[in-house]
């Protein structure tokens, strides 16, 4: 009987291959779609989980009177091991050092992790080579990531090999390979002990004391036991410790490792919004095949009345029509995990800049999945049909037509209006997303991005740093001296690349008062001039000006936070009232150094003087006005003469401001798409159910031909039917999109308006391009000959 029911299915696809492609392919677009962005969100929601003791796992804040710090002072950790039992492990990572690695003529530049010998124990990355135990027990002894072995020995194991540091005597020894899963928070690609940072970096020195912010602290507290039991010790730790004793307002506080990614990395208003995307698209894409799988099965009432007439019993017609349905509802989920796997997803990835696959689902949630959409699709798509069968009578079977009881109602158009709704939603969101980007990207940086080059010293690719300093000060010279440059500043940082680094500082005069943390940046002579940062008063770094030793320059929010109404006779000390003194001499007013998405910290620039100019990582040039691709010209050619053998990096100043924008525009760019297919796919929909409703009415239009109706007015007649449905949609839509956009947009410290000409241009787009679904049915009716109508009625 089985062998029977599909023959059938096959001589019915063959007779409706239209039909079948486009209600296959729907579907399959919706499923591949689908498990895409749930596949995304999967992804998120399961961070870390591949932690053993994730539960147990605690990131260590510290938390001050104006925010959190991400990174904790060197000596915290070991104090808290030390004088809290409840604390079985702990790791501090170190991600600041950048080293060039070499295996024979193989060399990159690569980020070099350092953290202490516990951190396999805290996190249980899967080893590909080695033993986690104790890989990291000896001094130089490295961990490096799949992808790094594979660059540096092909498919020969690495363990054992060695990797030469820069152009020294220093050796790394592989002893280690991990896969580091996709949704990982503590992502490296070498990993070292302290011990070996201590010999390789000069910023490794802040581990030692209660001074510098540089780690990243984790700890593992025993089964049992929360944060709230170890609160007072973790405050004893502080009073006692930080600096000056007895008055920090400094707080310790533990974050759940397991809650680590969605309050600190992840943006959860954009899953939310993708998860709700997927069911939507999912929701549209399962609608429009049970509803053209009914269309289609209607039509075939005359043969199910002779099949009634030839001793089909209701049985054998229940059982034909779900065999059809869960077959072509099979080859729709097998048609769109094919697309998912071969297409979607590899542009997902290259889009998000991800690795996901398949294989990244849990193979029972897959299961699940997967089971759930074919069982839904394919049981509604043939109980809709064999229930309306099952009722009929056999003589209006055999005349194909059907009961004023079976027309579809209000639930057709109901359909119809949750799909639109879906798409303008969308599409707005689409446009307000663009256009927040737009007024980001257009703010005003207030300092001078289009003259101002920036060259990345790399000092990695230097075999003689000393040399190679020589020269990069005679390339900065002479780049000063042309008549096409304005003026030149060796600088750490540049706008989009400010290091996380704070402090706390005192108010000269004022040591009564807790102390104040600033962001720190460290540049040279000229940096304002040469970025063209307007300075609010006092001064800046300019070489003509005052002694400019143990001097910093404030910006705007934080002059307000220290209450600063002038930059002159002014002093903060560093870490507690006796610390190192520095003169406020000016103060700038506040500009983007990092993403306008946020509310601008208070920042202190310092200046520095660097023996060796390859310690610096930028040297910034600013340009006259219109003269900048002739200086990138001249800058080219003066490396290729001074530094011919390193590799030249150059940028627009504001280049690296672009990657806290890129996060939205790869938003923007997924949300269109889905726009465009949620459009797609309601259209299906509306062309399945204007078709089903044409055919009904095909004995009153041709009556009202008779009687001397025009094309144009059947037109209206059935166009109206359907538009005035989209219109509802646009209304129900309308307030949920304003309420998304408003919440979406408060996540920015700086943001657009949400213009109503939004909501309208959304509306107009959709309501066009069902009006041009619709009337192409409505035509093809409108035109058709009255009399064949007539008869066959």
């Amino acid at each position: 009987m089985l062998k029977q029911h599909l023959k059938l299915f096959l001589r019915n696809v063959r007779s409706n291959k239209g039909t079948f492609l486009i209600n296959t392919m729907g579907l399959g677009v919706g499923i591949a779609s689908f498990l895409v962005l749930a596949l995304y969100v999967y992804n998120d929601v399961t961070y870390n989980h591949f932690n053993k003791n994730l539960s147990n796992i605690y990131r260590i804040q510290e938390i001050y009177e104006d925010g959190e710090g991400t990174v904790t002072r060197g000596l915290v950790l070991p104090k808290i091991m030390e004088d809290i039992p409840e604390v079985v492990n702990g790791t501090r990572v170190f991600d600041w050092d950048e080293h060039r690695l070499a295996f024979g003529k193989v060399a990159f530049p690569e980020q070099v992790f350092y953290a202490d010998k516990g951190f396999f124990s805290v996190f249980t990355f899967p080893f590909v080579e080695g033993d986690a135990k104790k890989v990291l027990d000896d001094k130089f002894s490295v961990v490096i990531s799949k992808p790094i072995a594979e660059k540096y020995f092909g498919k020969t194991s690495a363990i054992g090999k060695e990797l030469q540091v820069g152009f020294t005597e220093n050796y790394l020894i592989v002893k280690g390979v991990v896969d580091i899963p996709e949704n990982s928070s503590v992502k490296f690609d070498v990993i070292a002990s302290y011990e070996t940072g201590e010999t390789l970096s000069p910023w490794i020195v802040g581990v030692h004391d209660w001074y510098n912010t540089f780690s990243k602290s984790y700890l593992v507290l025993q089964d049992g036991v929360g944060p709230e039991a170890i609160a007072d010790k973790l405050e004893r730790i502080v009073k006692e410790n930080f600096l000056p004793v007895g008055e920090s307002t400094i707080q310790l506080s533990l974050l759940p490792f397991a809650e680590y990614h969605a309050k600190v990395e992840s943006n959860q208003t954009l899953i939310l919004i993708l998860a709700l995307i997927a069911l939507g698209i999912i929701g549209i894409a399962i609608v429009n095949f049970i509803n053209l799988t009914v269309t289609n099965s209607l039509a075939r009432t005359k043969e199910i009345g002779i099949k009634k007439v030839h001793g089909a019993t209701k049985k054998h017609v229940i059982q034909q029509i779900m065999v059809e349905s869960l077959a072509l509802g099979l080859i729709a989920l097998a048609c769109g995990i094919l697309l998912m796997t071969g297409f979607l997803l590899p542009s997902f990835n290259r889009l998000f800049e991800t690795n996901l696959s398949i294989s990244s689902f849990d193979p029972l949630f897959l299961g699940a999945l997967v089971l759930g959409i074919w069982a839904v699709v394919g049981l509604f798509s043939g109980l809709v049909p064999s229930f309306l069968w099952s009722k009929s009578k056999l003589v209006e079977n055999l005349h194909g037509k059907v009961t004023a009881k079976q027309k579809p109602g209000f639930s057709k158009y109901a359909s119809i209006v949750v799909q639109f709704v879906i798409a303008i939603m969308l599409i707005s969101g689409t446009l307000i997303v663009r256009k927040q980007i737009d007024y980001m990207v257009k703010k005003d940086p207030k300092f001078d991005a289009e003259n101002t080059i920036v060259l990345q010293t790399d000092y990695w690719q230097y075999p003689d740093t000393e040399a190679a300093s020589q020269k990069l000060k005679i390339l900065a010279d002479e780049l000063d001296a042309s008549p096409l440059v304005s003026s030149v500043s060796f600088t750490g940082s540049v706008p989009g690349d400010y290091d996380e680094n704070y402090n706390g500082f005192y108010m000269e005069g004022h040591s009564d008062k807790a102390d104040i943390f600033l962001r720190k940046s460290y540049v040279g002579e000229d940096y304002f001039k040469t970025l063209g940062i307007p300075i609010k008063s006092g001064q800046g770094f300019e070489r003509d000006g005052l002694l400019l030793e143990n001097t910093v320059v404030l910006n705007k929010a934080a002059m307000d936070q220290l209450g600063f109404t002038t930059a002159q006779e002014q002093v903060l000390r560093e870490g507690s009232p006796d610390g190192q003194p520095y003169r406020v001499i000016g103060a700038i007013e506040n500009f983007t150094y990092q993403g306008v998405q946020n509310e601008m910290q208070p920042l202190a620039h310092f200046y520095t003087q660097q023996e060796n100019y390859t310690d610096w990582e930028y040297l910034a040039i600013r340009a006259q006005e219109g003269a900048s691709l002739q200086v990138i010209e001249l800058l080219e050619d003066q490396w290729q003469t001074l530094l011919p053998n390193a590799t030249l990096t150059h940028f627009f100043a504001d280049a690296k401001l672009d990657a806290y924008y890129k996060e939205y525009e790869r938003v923007n760019t997924l949300i269109m798409w889905f726009s465009f297919l949620a459009i797609l796919l309601s259209c299906i929909g509306l062309f399945a159910i204007a078709s089903f409703a044409m055919a009904k009415r095909t004995k009153e239009i041709g009556i009202r031909k008779v009687n001397g109706a025009k094309v144009s007015q059947i037109l209206n007649l059935l166009n109206k039917d359907f538009l005035k449905w989209v219109v509802v949609a646009f209304i129900i839509a309308v307030p949920f999109a304003y309420y998304g956009a408003q919440k979406w947009l408060e996540g920015f410290a700086y943001k657009t308006q949400v213009s109503w000409w939004v909501f309208g241009l959304a509306g107009l787009a959709t309501l066009l391009v069902a009006l041009a679904t619709v009337s192409w049915q409505s035509f093809k009716a409108a035109r058709a000959n009255p009399v064949k109508s007539l008869r066959a009625e």
